[in-house]
């Protein structure tokens, strides 16, 4: 299924969405610490409550988070041999 992207209305709608929370690629400790804020936020009033309007911004938000500490984080193998 190819989705026809209406971006006249997508750019308006991402900048205001940026102007209220900022989500985007996590490239700093300090971006990590709001991102996390964002997420801490966000589960204050989402919960675990699938319905509730912002549920998939929770999972994006913390998909953002996990693939940060993913690529930042020691790998075991690594710490083990220094």
């Amino acid at each position: 299924m190819n989705a026809v992207i209406d971006i006249q209305r997508l750019v308006p709608a991402w900048q205001s969405l940026q102007s209220v929370a900022t989500v985007a690629h996590i490239d700093s400790e300090a971006q990590y610490a709001q991102t996390t804020g964002l997420l801490n936020s966000l589960l204050d009033v989402v919960r675990d409550d699938a319905r509730h309007p912002l549920y998939s911004l929770v999972s994006v938000v913390g998909d953002l988070i996990e693939a940060y500490e993913i690529e930042h984080e020691p790998r075991g193998d690594l710490a083990e041999e220094e």
